[in-house]
């Protein structure tokens, strides 16, 4: 009885280091904002069970903007980022990270929108107005600032005010603190739906730009650089994936991006194309990216790009 109890024991203890060998790797993934399509790309993959197929769990955290993203990033407590061009720079500030994906090139997820019942229609008679932006270095401050530059009226053509996230800008607004504010296009719907806000077209002709990246931490890029290949190989997948699947995206999105089916259809048609199926990072694009981190006081001199980037991961 004493021999068939310690072989049994034996048996479980081999049984559990099987199952050990073959666990999937959890990669813990940092995002600054819940309810971002271009984020939501990791609920596709989890929902459709492409992280599954490479033996990966992944582990999302939404941050309340991108500075805690990257404390956050900076203290080691995620692996990877999906977040927004500006953190690039933040390479240059110390973050220990690199950028290993381009997510989604123009800006098609943010929208510029102004007062339902005002008497601006276009992005022509913002000449000389206030524009809300989240923060001095955020996207939105620079595309207010580019804006008012294809506009002919130069980088002071434009006042830009720091208001914060979209729930301050979108009270700036409605109590006429501001004329305009540049935000996320799903809260820009949701403010043309309930009769709040009008959206008026800006950033469709910006063909060259890079929004959205994935950043890989130093130490995942050291030490666990097979789990980092896998990681953006479902990715992709994940983006083909739902170029095919229209329907099964939208109800997979719903839950992070808080939209009625209608708005969420809609998000659906803008967002998708945009969406990068290769994650290469275009030269020009590049170009403009540093330029604008140049515009915005980030950084005062041009970068070498190896220090920013890597293609080695994608698949």
């Amino acid at each position: 009885m004493k021999k068939i109890t310690i072989a049994a024991t034996i048996f479980a203890i081999s049984l559990s280091g099987a199952v050990s060998a073959d666990a999937a790797d959890l990669v813990r993934v940092g995002i600054p904002e819940a309810s971002n399509y271009m984020f939501a790309v990791l609920d596709v993959g989890t929902g459709a069970h492409i992280f599954e197929k490479h033996n990966l769990t992944i582990e999302k955290t939404a941050f309340p903007g991108a500075g805690k993203l990257q404390e956050a990033m900076t203290a080691g407590v995620i692996d990877l980022t999906v977040s927004g061009n500006t953190d690039m720079a933040l390479i240059l500030k110390g973050v220990p990270q690199k950028a290993v994906a381009v997510t989604a090139g123009p800006p098609v997820d943010m929208a510029l929108v102004v007062r339902a019942d005002g008497d601006i229609t276009r992005a022509a008679d913002l000449k000389g107005k206030i524009i809300g932006v989240t923060s001095p270095t955020s996207l939105t401050s620079w595309l207010a600032l580019d804006l008012a530059r294809r506009q002919g009226w130069g980088s002071d053509g434009v006042q830009r005010a720091y208001v914060g996230a979209m729930s301050s800008m979108v009270a700036a607004l409605q109590v006429r603190n501001v004329d305009a504010i540049i935000g996320p296009l799903t809260g820009g719907l949701q403010m043309e739906a309930a009769g709040q806000g009008h959206l008026i077209p800006a950033f469709g002709d910006m063909k060259v730009f890079i929004t959205h990246m994935i950043y890989a931490s130093d130490s995942v890029i050291k030490n666990n650089p097979a789990t980092l290949r896998s990681f953006l190989q479902a990715w992709f997948e994940t983006v083909t994936y739902m170029r095919a699947n229209r329907d099964e995206t939208i109800r997979l999105t719903m839950p992070a991006t808080q939209l009625p089916p209608d708005l969420a259809a809609k998000i659906y048609e803008v967002e998708t194309p945009a969406l990068s199926t290769t994650g290469r990072f275009d030269s020009q694009a590049v170009a403009t990216l540093i330029q604008s981190y140049i515009d915005l006081g980030i950084v005062e001199t041009v970068p070498k790009d190896k220090i920013l980037f890597t293609e080695e991961f994608l698949p």
